[in-house]
């Protein structure tokens, strides 16, 4: 018997540390040999963060009893500790030769594998925990999370909730579960479960930061500013959290607060690719283009793959009218564009003759982006022996005309396709024609409405007054967008005399059409609605117009492919192809540019276009 031993296992028992150790030490200056005074030394030191010592504590009395597969366990939980995995691998399998129905063994080995990205293992030896202890909700956890890293995202929301049914309160389970169901796309039910996680523990940040996360990735901005917020009031320097808070903030347009996140969170870490990418996105949306480009660069430097980081760098090269180093950074675009399920791969066409042979030309992006660049398709068609340009069925009927003119074939998307030899992006046709700022192809009109559908709005757009001017102030809404403003920005325009507007946006909301019909000036503000089906019935309305005037939408440059006046709204830092201050457009001449003096500022815009058409 060793009292000094029972004294201390007592004190240990109790929670009393110091006089655990003292004890236990004083039994080992007694008995150096006292294996179980060594192995639970060795937990204690454990206990206290002195993992080295443990592990040196604990393999002595291992040694020393080599059947003991508790001392097995305890060795290998140090070393886990020290990140000694393979050893620690090694220890907990070995307490299960000894013991092969010990639970711990099973659980602490599943941890084992999972620290060291062997989930399979992991969800192997969680398994065999569970059917010697079903009931315990930790190793249905951590079964969940074997299974998350997987991918097995519906099996591991069944192993969450299994351990919630066992414990309710279980925060960790929330998150986790919310998680997996992220991963689901059931971020409904995720955000249910991170707040139920943080019912229960209002301090546990990541939960509060996968709310975050998923709040911003839902479009519930504020919400994640909040969140956010919340996280850094706890953890003040957390990178995750800045970038996270710099993400919300420029989705709702307050690049002025994100960038300065931004900087904080590269500031951290400088080796946060995707925090300088953002960062990049910050300066350009402010228009700080060089510091933009820095921040792109620094990204690729981090990440030379990062395809939008190389496409961003593009765009902003592009921006300043660089187009040597624009263009090519610019086809990092098509990096993760998918090919049409029944696509052949056919070879990139790169601006060489390709007399006698058919070269494809596909759209890619928008409407607009199809008006803007199918100029470049009738030098194109010089250089090969047929080219087939491919568009959106809804600008096939406007296109017609044109491409008959040119000898083009016209197909729209979805259509089967011909054989062909080559193919090339729309959008990289300028790369591939060697295009510089200098050598845009500017002639107007180069399209025209096709003559059944001028016949068809022959004396359609009514109105008693001197001009009539098309208008559009919002185009389709994407992330982030800038290039809207809202209906009741428009009243000096419709204050103006003398003019009948012509609404050429095809789709109004109910609050728009409202508004229109019980607008003063009412008589004045004529709009189509449903009968305008197509571009080409849009084009037939723009040539019977005295100008257009519009934000940067599809119409904006339809206006501008048919040489009709135009007055261009733009935010602050526009699409790259307007460039930056110019008043005039390299690409249309009929077009006057009027920009945002500052983020946000629409009534300006508007005052001075006002002011334009009053003159």
């Amino acid at each position: 018997m060793h009292p000094v031993f029972d004294r201390a296992y007592s004190a240990h028992r109790d929670g009393r540390l110091d006089d655990a150790e003292r004890d236990y030490r004083a039994t080992l200056e007694l008995d150096p040999v006292h294996v179980d005074a060594l192995h639970l030394l060795g937990v204690l030191r454990h206990q206290q963060g002195q993992h080295e010592e443990a592990a040196d504590l604990v393999r002595r009395a291992a040694d020393l009893r080599p059947q003991d597969a508790a001392l097995q366990l305890n060795l290998g939980n140090a070393l886990k500790a020290l990140g000694r995995l393979d050893q620690a691998i090694e220890r907990f399998r070995n307490a299960l030769t000894l013991a092969p129905t010990f639970p711990m063994a099973h659980y602490n080995l599943g941890n084992a594998y999972a620290l060291a990205g062997r989930h399979e293992d992991a969800v192997d030896a969680f398994q065999k925990s569970l059917r010697l202890q079903p009931m315990d909700a930790s190793s249905h956890v951590n079964l969940g999370n074997a299974l998350h890293a997987l991918g097995q995202h519906r099996e591991a929301v069944d192993s969450f909730r299994r351990a919630l049914e066992l414990r309710p309160r279980h925060a960790g389970a929330h998150n986790n579960i919310g998680m997996a169901l992220n991963a689901l796309g059931s971020a409904t039910e995720a955000i249910a479960h991170f707040r139920a996680a943080l019912r229960i523990e209002p301090r546990f940040v990541a939960a509060r930061f996968n709310l975050g996360n998923t709040l911003d990735a839902t479009g519930q901005h504020h919400e994640a500013v909040a969140e956010f917020e919340a996280v850094l009031a706890l953890q003040a320097n957390l990178p995750p959290a800045l970038f996270g808070l710099g993400n919300a903030l420029a989705s709702l347009g307050r690049h002025e607060e994100a960038w300065p996140r931004f900087e904080l969170a590269v500031g951290l870490d400088p080796n946060f690719a995707l925090a300088w990418l953002s960062l990049g996105a910050a300066h350009h949306a402010l228009g700080s283009y060089d510091a933009a480009l820095r921040a792109f660069e620094q990204a690729l430097r981090l990440r030379p793959d990062l395809a939008i980081a190389h496409t961003n760098r593009g765009v902003t090269l592009l921006t300043l009218g660089d187009f040597k180093r624009g263009l090519p950074e610019y086809e990092w675009r098509l990096e993760n564009t998918a090919l049409p399920p029944d696509a052949t791969p056919l070879p990139r066409w790169n601006g060489e003759p390709i007399t006698g042979r058919t070269l494809l030309v596909h759209a890619e992006q928008g409407f607009g982006d199809t008006l803007q660049f199918v100029r470049f398709v009738e030098r194109v068609a010089q250089r090969a022996g047929r080219v087939v340009l491919e568009v959106q069925p809804q600008l096939l009927s406007l296109l017609e005309p044109t491409a008959q003119q040119w000898r083009v074939t016209l197909i729209a998307q979805g259509a089967p396709r011909p054989r062909a030899d080559l193919q090339c992006p729309l959008l990289s046709l300028p790369l591939a024609l060697g295009t510089e700022l200098e050598t845009i192809q500017a002639r107007t009109p180069y399209l025209n409405a096709p003559a059944a559908s001028r016949r068809a709005w022959r004396g359609s757009l009514g109105g008693q007054a001197k001009r009539k001017i098309g208008l559009a102030w919002s185009g389709r809404a994407q992330r982030q967008e800038n290039r809207s403003l809202p209906l009741a920005a428009l009243e000096p325009l419709f204050a103006l005399d003398g003019i009948d507007w012509i609404v050429l946006q095809p789709s109004l909301s109910d609050d728009e059409r409202a508004a229109l019909d019980a607008h003063p000036n009412a008589k004045h503000i004529h709009r189509f609605d449903k009968r305008i089906r197509d571009f080409a019935d849009t084009a037939a309305i723009i040539e019977r117009l005295d100008g257009v005037v519009s934000v940067d939408t599809a119409i904006a440059h339809l206006a501008g492919a048919l040489g009709k006046p135009l007055w261009l709204m733009l935010p602050f830092a526009a699409d790259w192809r307007w460039f930056t201050r110019d008043t005039r457009s390299p690409w249309y001449p009929s077009a006057r540019l009027v920009r945002q003096p500052r983020p946000g500022a629409w009534t300006e815009v508007v005052e001075e276009v006002a002011a334009a058409l009053r003159s």
